[in-house]
């Protein structure tokens, strides 16, 4: 009898640890394709095929509010913005940073474009942008106008979203 009753609690642990085997094997294979991402996320700012994270509010009452999101401890690294009106191909606005990237946290990467006249140049936290296009202190928006707002980083990656006011 004491035979018997090894062999059936060898083939009960023999059970177990093949379910938590295959357990463990499964969760590797769930886990597995975003570890290379949340590697890059951690390492280099955000994923490399992807350019500055941002995200535009719905238009109202003749205003859009931009968004360039933080990515984590990682602020944004912008090195270009700019607005394109769609149908004629014509750049509106193009700034560049004239100081070096600063620690922009809390809200001062949300960017308020309003129909009729917008500053040219502004700020970002402590890091001044400074356009390009117009030469004038100010440009201006039209109401119905399909635009293109696009935001490059410095290795040249590119987020565009598309918008009216």
């Amino acid at each position: 009898m004491s035979t018997s009753s090894n062999v059936a609690s060898a083939s009960a642990s023999d059970r177990l640890a093949t379910r938590l085997f295959v357990a463990a094997l499964i969760m590797a294979g769930l886990v597995a394709p975003f570890a290379g991402a949340a590697a890059s996320l951690a390492l280099g700012g955000y994923v490399y095929f992807v350019g500055p994270p941002l995200d535009l509010d719905a238009p109202r009452n003749g205003q859009v509010v931009v968004h360039i999101d933080v990515l984590g401890k990682q602020p944004p690294d912008i090195a270009r913005i700019r607005v394109t009106d769609i149908a004629t191909g014509a750049t509106v606005w193009d700034v560049k940073p004239t100081t070096p990237t600063s620690e922009c946290w809390n809200r001062c990467w949300n960017l308020t474009l309003s129909a009729g006249s917008n500053p040219a140049s502004f700020a970002a936290g402590r890091q001044q942008f400074t356009a390009s296009v117009p030469r004038d202190p100010s440009f201006s928006l039209t109401r119905g106008t399909a635009y293109f707002f696009e935001v490059w980083d410095s290795k040249g990656r590119l987020e565009r979203s598309r918008f009216s006011l």
